[in-house]
């Protein structure tokens, strides 16, 4: 990037001690630079030079007089027009300057040491620390495996250790990613216990202790919803369909503590759930395949652009051209509107619906099913079910123990199957007496009605309100979905 001689240009500073990179604001008693982070402080903050009026050669030579060790920091100067876009990628290759020597050799402001400080005993030069990758400093502390209760989320959800070890999905998963691939899941809702197909994360409990957190596949994303304080434009639905990613930073808060950020918006294509990912956390590698990335490319992705038309050469010989975008659910760099892009969404869409179809063979046909509501079924029933008939399954009882006679059958605008229970004082199978409509959807599909949804006890026939005191009192909390 040319640096015109005549441009105002800002610094961004290292501390080559502690590894600290900051924005210069300003300069401290000792001579050493006041610094700010350059993802969040904004330009107006930061010290401006023009070199026609020599302050930054005045600034370096009063921080090599008064700094007691020049050579602990290392600067690097940029146009003031570009630090907003270049800025955040400059600090993070700032990180690791021998990795990135070249990319920034162009930017380096030339530090020389006084004459009396060359000559200092070697064992006074303060002690060079490992360096860090970006990579690594940008990742929190790993989950300890050992603080998780592997045989509680075996239990609940099916899920054994090892299998996420042998996939790879646990070691993304302890630095609080979720899965890259789906697993079945194994809930148990009332009597019934369903697999499903999930992504997988932990969550920290307030004990310190983490829990398993499955991420269910979706029918859609749900972008007519509010999301974090955002509305989704027409445009914004447009091009979260087409690449998966918003293209833009916007703002959003956090759900916890009202806190506006910046943010990178995606579409996990496997669940449809919706993502989010804070800008000034997001890494960018210099290279993604066989594209080298400067620090102007860097900061097109950071704030959601496309780096267009790049001949892409993976690692095992495929070639295609494809643009690239930073995605915030994979984290990372993804190729899109290419013919591999096309083929990968259409290949995830495929395995997203092989996934949900929990009820359909492969070919769309009704799996036939052995059992209902814990119920073995026949012959006949089985063959029934697959006709589109209602079954009788046979007597049970629901989740609250009432006796109840059980009928099931495919429900094609749903495409699953549906439960009917019937009780001994209901002559009809279908359809519900008006005044047992509140109890029937109470007790046996979830729902609430105002005047019960606290009550602890299932309704009796015909009852829509508390029947004594002691229901009055459970009903003082409200919560629940109205019916």
């Amino acid at each position: 990037m040319d640096q015109t001689p005549d441009q105002p240009e800002v610094l961004i500073a290292r501390n080559n001690e502690n590894g600290q990179v900051g924005a210069v604001v300003g300069q401290n008693p000792d001579g050493t630079p006041k610094m700010a982070d350059p993802k969040s402080t904004p330009l107006s903050e930061l010290i401006k030079f023009t070199k026609g009026q020599n302050p930054l050669e005045a600034f370096m030579s009063n921080f090599i007089r008064q700094a007691k060790n020049p050579t602990l920091f290392s600067f690097f100067k940029l146009q003031e027009e570009k630090y907003e876009l270049v800025g955040p990628a400059m600090a993070d290759l700032i990180q690791s300057p021998g990795d990135n020597a070249e990319m920034l050799k162009p930017y380096e402001v030339e530090v020389k040491a006084p004459a009396q400080a060359e000559k200092q005993p070697q064992e006074q030069t303060p002690e060079q620390k490992p360096e860090q990758s970006p990579a690594q400093s940008a990742k929190t502390a790993p989950i300890d495996p050992q603080r998780i209760d592997w045989a509680k989320i075996e239990q609940q959800w099916g899920i054994k250790r090892d299998d996420l070890e042998k996939s790879g999905a646990l070691e993304q998963m302890l630095y609080n990613h979720k899965s890259p691939q789906l697993f079945t899941v194994t809930p148990q809702f009332g009597d019934e216990k369903f697999s499903l197909q999930a992504k997988l994360s932990f969550r920290t409990n307030p004990d310190g202790s983490y829990s398993l957190v499955p991420h269910f596949i979706r029918n859609e994303p749900q972008l007519d919803q509010e999301f974090k304080g955002y509305t989704f434009t027409k445009e914004d639905k447009a091009e979260l369909h087409k690449t998966g990613n918003l293209g833009k930073v916007v703002d959003l808060a956090d759900p916890k503590t009202g806190e506006i950020q910046k943010c990178l918006v995606s579409i996990d294509k496997l669940t449809n759930e919706i993502e989010a990912m804070p800008v000034n956390k997001i890494y960018i590698k210099p290279k993604v395949a066989n594209i080298d990335l400067d620090m102007k490319a860097i900061g097109v992705l950071k704030n959601g652009g496309l780096i267009r038309e790049q001949h892409i050469e993976l690692p095992n010989g495929a070639k295609f051209t494809a643009d690239l975008q930073y995605s915030a659910s994979k984290r990372d760099i993804v190729f899109v509107n290419s013919d591999l892009y096309r083929h990968n969404q259409a290949q995830e869409k495929g395995e997203q619906q092989q996934a949900r179809d929990t009820w359909h063979n492969a070919d769309g046909s009704l799996k036939r099913l052995e059992r209902w509501c814990k119920i073995p079924l026949n012959e006949q029933q089985q063959a029934d079910y697959l006709a589109g008939k209602k079954v009788l399954v046979g007597e049970g009882k629901d989740r609250f123990g009432n006796d109840c006679t059980i009928y099931f059958q495919y429900d094609p605008k749903k495409g699953q199957p549906e439960t009917t229970r019937v009780y001994p004082d209901r002559n009809k199978v279908v359809g519900v007496a008006e005044e047992s409509k509140t109890q029937m959807a109470v007790n046996n599909d979830g729902k609430t009605n105002e005047a019960t949804k606290n009550m602890k006890e299932p309704l009796q026939r015909g009852q829509a309100a508390p029947k004594d005191d002691n229901q009055q009192h459970q009903q003082k909390k409200p919560k629940g979905p109205k019916i």
